[in-house]
C-alpha cells in the first residue's frame, strides 16, 4: 500500500511537467508550483495544490486499505498588473491558458505516470481574488483521482 498522499502525487506529476516546459510559449514555462495553498506567492503566475479528500476502504480480502474517490482542488493564479480592464483581461487569459495546460496534463496521462489508476479535471470555476492587497485572476480546477475505485501506486 502506498503511503504517498494524492496531493504529493499531483505535485510530483506537475513539477515534472513544469521542468520539461523549456519553450517560453508553453504556459507551464517557469510557473511557480506550491505544495499547498498557504505558501507565499513570489511570481506573477502559478499553480497551488489544495487540500484533498478521499475515501478509504479495504481491498478484497481486507489485507490493506485502498484510497479512492479523491478530490483535490488545483488553484491556478495570475497576478493582475494594472488597473485597466485590459490588465484584468491579460491576467485572466494567462490564467486560463495555464489552467488548460494543467488540464491537458491529466487528459494526456490520466495515471500521472503510473502514480494513480485514473484522474480527470471535472470542473474549473474561476474568478478573482486579492492576496495581500494584490489582485489575481484564479481558477479552482477540481481534480478527481482514483474515481473508478483504484489505488495509489
Amino acid at each position: 500500500m502506498s503511503e504517498t498522499a494524492i496531493e504529493d502525487h499531483i505535485y510530483d506529476f506537475i513539477a515534472a511537467a513544469i521542468a520539461a516546459a523549456v519553450d517560453e510559449s508553453d504556459p507551464l514555462h517557469q510557473a511557480e508550483l506550491h505544495d499547498n495553498v498557504y505558501r507565499t506567492i513570489t511570481t506573477e503566475y502559478g499553480i497551488r495544490i489544495g487540500d484533498g479528500e478521499s475515501s478509504f476502504a479495504p481491498n478484497p480480502g481486507a489485507t490493506e486499505i485502498l484510497e479512492f474517490d479523491g478530490v483535490v482542488p488545483i488553484v491556478i493564479f495570475s497576478q493582475v498588473n494594472g488597473a485597466d480592464r485590459s490588465d484584468r483581461a491579460d491576467a485572466r487569459g494567462r490564467m486560463i491558458g495555464l489552467a488548460k495546460a494543467v488540464s491537458m496534463l491529466f487528459l494526456e496521462d490520466p495515471t500521472m505516470g503510473g502514480r494513480v489508476t485514473d484522474s480527470r479535471i471535472s470542473r474549473a470555476p474561476r474568478g478573482w481574488d486579492s492576496i495581500k492587497s494584490t489582485p489575481y485572476s484564479v481558477a479552482n480546477l477540481h481534480l478527481l483521482v482514483n474515481e473508478t475505485g483504484g489505488q495509489l501506486s
